[in-house]
This record gives structure tokens, sequence and C-alpha cells, in this order.
């Protein structure tokens, strides 16, 4: 018996032992036999983006092990040790470096491999996405004349067959992998605007040329062929006039001061005289009538030129007086002296009020004794016991109480007038339009 019970004991070492190395050293737990990098082909890879990869683990027991992150995954990813050649890893999503543009011909390099068993390395050679077409298109409607904006959208596909669309042009991230160039217009806050002054416009013909620079032999030119069927407005308008000084505000006191009045408004002066010449004739071209029109401000000499298809542009010409000042205004009046305080005293009055006091009275009590009868024997015996008794009873008292009085106080000095306001001054006339034809 006592050799059974040795044996026992030697079996329950030697399992807690075994227990305690597979707890600690993961002596018993199954190995890796292979892993692989996985990665979806429909992520576009480019510089300055991040993209997402994946390791699928297989053991020595059948079984496959997946990182978080792609379908099935829940092994973490401090598991494993990930370099990248040409990016940053960042747990499994890899940050392509913004120095890699272009990037048609390049690639990353990604080598992983699990933090215990070094020798299972893998490594991943993925090239760079490129644009293949770029194509550049409207947005909103626009007319086609000189001055309008052009708000449009970029479209891009891609060498993988991806596409993608860059609809917000004014923000530098998106737009931050193209270069703008313009013929008879300028690039500017994410829009193409065509050049004002149809002078500088070659052949009724602006363009916006737009260049990949991930891919530099990718191109696209979106070109618009005026028609100058636009309604011009020539507004011109004399300087208004000065504004009146506001009068300054009276003084506090007893009573206060006025105010000053504000001061009149200067006039506004006139319009400028304008000078327009109108003359049509046929554009070869464009295959149409064109009116050019010329002007000019008499008093300044600046001068504005226009191409307008009477098939539906038109010119509008004004030439307006200046607005007249404002007139200023008045100044308050000033504040009246305050009023002082009434005097003030205390008085008192007697209130009668009911309090309750102790009171003693004599009560009769019923107690109990012990005597010794006629027998002699010892009995107990009830008589009646007169004692001092305090109660609370209310009685009606009279009390002083003191409170304060205040009189009348005494009137404060009247506020000033306010000043009146000064008046607006006149506009000023409109100028002589001439027109010549």
């Amino acid at each position: 018996m006592k050799n059974f019970h040795l044996i026992l004991i030697t079996l329950f070492v030697s399992l807690t032992v075994g227990f305690v190395k597979s707890a600690a050293g993961n002596t018993f737990a199954p190995k890796i036999d292979s892993i692989q990098v996985v990665f979806d082909t429909q992520q576009l890879i480019l510089p300055g983006e991040s993209f997402h990869i994946g390791i699928a683990a297989y053991y020595k027991n059948g079984k496959v092990k997946k990182t978080v992150g792609i379908k099935g995954g829940s092994v973490w990813w401090w598991n494993y040790k990930v370099e990248v050649s040409g990016g940053t890893d960042f747990g499994g999503r890899i940050l392509v470096n913004k120095e890699l543009v272009p990037s048609k011909g390049k690639y990353i390099a990604i080598k992983a491999w699990p933090r215990k068993q070094s020798e299972l390395e893998k490594e991943l050679l993925l090239p760079l996405n490129y644009e293949t077409k770029i194509k550049y298109r409207p947005t909103v409607a626009f007319d086609k004349s000189p001055g309008s904006q052009v708000k449009g959208e970029l479209v891009a596909e891609f060498n993988n067959g991806d596409k993608r669309t860059y609809s917000n042009l004014r923000n530098s991230k998106e737009s931050a992998n193209f270069r703008f160039y313009t013929k008879g217009g300028s690039w500017k806050n994410g829009k193409f605007t065509i050049d004002p002054d149809f002078t500088k416009i070659d052949n009724h013909q602006s363009s916006l040329i737009v260049r990949s620079l991930q891919n530099r032999a990718v191109t696209d030119t979106f070109s618009v062929l005026l028609d100058y069927k636009h309604a011009y407005d020539l507004q011109l308008s004399g300087s208004s006039g000065m504004l009146g000084f506001s009068g300054t505000n009276g003084g506090s006191g007893y009573p206060g001061g006025n105010g000053q009045n504000g001061q009149n408004g200067d006039f506004g002066s006139d319009g400028p005289d304008l000078g327009v010449w109108v003359d049509l004739y046929r554009d070869s071209l464009l295959n149409c009538d064109l009116l050019y029109v010329y002007a000019q401000n008499s008093f300044t000499g600046e001068e504005y030129h226009y191409l307008i298809n009477p098939e539906g542009g038109s010119l509008t010409v004004r030439s307006q007086g200046g607005s007249g000042g404002t007139g200023g205004y008045g100044g308050s009046g000033g504040n009246g002296a305050s009023g002082s305080d009434g005097r003030k005293w205390t008085e008192t009055k007697t209130e009668k009020k009911i309090v309750q006091k102790p009171v003693t009275k004599k009560v009769t009590r019923k107690q109990r004794k012990k005597v010794t009868n006629a027998d002699g024997k010892e009995v107990e015996i009830e008589e009646d016991v007169e004692v001092d008794e305090t109660v609370m009873v209310d009685v009606e008292t009279e009390v002083q109480i003191a409170f304060e009085v205040q009189g009348p106080g005494e009137d404060g000095g009247d506020g000033g007038h306010g000043g009146a306001g000064g008046l607006g001054g006149e506009g000023g006339y409109g100028g002589n339009i001439t027109l010549y034809f």
C-alpha cells in the first residue's frame, strides 16, 4: 500500500510540472508551419496613401489563423514583425512614401515573419499603381464667354482597372497628384476661369490642361470654344459723399447738458461720362455675326472691350451718381444728476404675542405602599398623595418690535436733450452715355 501511494504522488507531481511548462513556455502549443502575406488587388497603392495587408498562418495541426482586419481574422499584429521598403507599417496598414512620385514602374517591398519564427519570413513585392487616363469634365452649366467660371471634377482610370473621381479639386489633398495649366484662362481654388479679356484668347478657344504626376505621360485637355452668348453688365458709379460727423454727447449734471447736432453728409459725385463704340462684323472662325464693343470712361480713360453674339448675348451699360453721405448722429443728452435718498430712522411698536410658560400645580396621585394589618401580616394598600406637577400653559404677553422707516427722496436733475441728426447729402447725377455705331 505504501508503494501505491508513492506511485500516485509521483504521477501527480509529473502532471503538475507538465501543466506549468505548458502555461509558461507554451511547450505543447502547435507551431506555425508557414505563413502567407495576403493583399486585396482592388486596393490602390499610391504615394502618400495607405492600403491594408493581412497574414494567414498555417499550423502543423492543419489549422489556419489570420490577422485582424481580414475576413475571419482574430490574431493581433504584435505577434508578427513587418518591414517595409518604400513605406511604413502601422499594424497591417501600409503607408506609401510620398517621395515615390511618379509611381509608374516603381515597387514597394514587404517582409513579414512570426516574432518567434524568423525562419518563416515571407516577402511580397507590389507594383505601385498609376493613372492610365484622366478626364476633366464640368459639373455645372456655364456661359462660353470671357470671365466665366467652370466648376468641374476629374475622373482618373488606373492600371488595375479601378476608377476614382476627384470632385473637390479645391482640396489640396485631392489635387496634389496633378498639375493644372491654362491657355486663355486661369486656375485658382479648384476652378477654371476663362480670361475676362477676349484679346488674350487665341482663336476664340480657352483651354485647361491637366497632367498626372503619377504618370507624366498622361494628360487631358479641356477646351471651350467661346460663343459669346452672355449678359454683360458694365456699371460705373461716382464716388459716395463723406459721412457727416456725429455730434458730441452732453455731459452729466444738474440738469444734464444737451447733445450737439450731427453734421450733414456730403453730396455724392456725379457718375462718369461714357463713350461706347459698337461695330458688327462677320467672324469667319465661328461663322456668325459678332458685335465688337469698345467703351471708355471719360473721367479716368479706363477702357473696356467686349465681343457679343447678338443671338443670345447682351450688354447693359450704366453710369450712376454716387450716393450722398449719411448725416451724422445727434449727440446723446447728458444724464441728469441722481436724486438723494430719503432720510431713514427707527421706530418701535408694541405687539401682543402668545408664549408658553411653565406653571406648578398641586395634583392628587394614587400611591401604593405596604403596611402591617391587625393580624400582624404585611399587606399592600393604595392611598391618595398630593404632589407638585409642572405644566406648560399659553400666556398672552406684550413685546416691543423695532422697524426702519425711510422718508421720500428728492428728485434727480433732468437729463439733457439729444442733438438732432445731420441731413444726408444728395446723391450725384448719373453720367452721360454716348453711343457710336
